[in-house]
């Protein structure tokens, strides 16, 4: 098990238990308690748990990091297929934008060794994951912040990335409506997304089952702007119908 799949489990046994030991920990993975430690110092200077004297606790008082710490474990397995299949569409040499969200974040995490790129997030959360890896230039994307999402929102596009145009976007969505196009629950979501979109060369949105054929209240874009949509097999047969009517690449994890 790789060491940040490792930590992640971890996370998951606070949020389900509220507390672990290292002790314990280290006898389910098979790893020292050294190294169960050191996974722990990591997720407190994330903020994702607290660490104690012996093990950790669910960091209760912050109630943002709770919430996102949820979401990560909702849908996970199919979070990280679709994350494992949105790697292989790096490259060295190249930039990329990254939208917020808890499936974005397991793509941060998954992220290969590489070279010369230029990434430009929106999330506090993605942009202190990455900003420390070799190969990778990292760039906070400015604004006001949502403490909801603990991300930027972006009214001008221009003025917030420099006039950087990206190769690709990493775009996820809060829901994709019966008429296939990507809501969100305000208008200030909505546009951020929207001008994300129009920033890259491709965009990428990934989006699991759970996501498809659910309303919001303020439209984003369609997904006439997608190039290619990575999701999980388990979307229903009528919106693969749909899917498959839009000309996009799609790929079902």
């Amino acid at each position: 098990m790789l060491s940040e799949q490792r930590r992640q489990s971890i996370l998951g046994e606070v949020q389900r238990s509220g507390q672990v030991r290292i002790k314990d920990l280290s006898d389910d993975f098979g790893v020292s308690e050294v190294t169960v430690r050191s996974d722990l110092e990591i997720l407190d200077r994330k903020g994702l748990l607290t660490k104690t004297r012996g093990g950790a606790v669910t960091r209760t008082t912050d109630s943002t990091t709770a919430a996102f710490a949820r979401r990560m474990q909702t849908n996970l397995d199919a979070k990280k297929r679709i994350a494992r299949a949105a790697i292989e569409l790096f490259e060295d040499n190249q930039s990329v934008i990254f939208d917020g969200g808890s499936t974005l974040m397991q793509v941060a995490m998954l992220l290969p060794p590489l070279s010369n790129v230029v990434v430009a997030a929106t999330a506090m959360n993605i942009v202190q994951h990455l900003m420390h890896r070799p190969g990778l230039d990292v760039h906070m994307i400015g604004g006001r912040v949502y403490p909801d999402t603990v991300s930027t929102l972006i009214t001008d596009a221009d003025t917030a990335l420099g006039g950087l145009v990206a190769h690709q976007v990493l775009v996820g969505a809060h829901a994709i409506d019966s008429s296939l196009d990507v809501v969100d629950v305000n208008e200030d979501m909505a546009r951020t997304k929207r001008n994300l979109v129009r920033m890259a060369r491709r965009v990428v949105l990934l989006a699991d089952s759970s996501k498809w054929g659910v309303s919001g209240t303020s439209k984003a874009f369609s997904l006439s702007s997608v190039d290619v949509v990575i999701t999980d097999d388990g979307l229903s047969d009528p919106i693969r119908s749909q899917l498959d009517r839009t000309g996009a690449k799609v790929i079902y994890a």
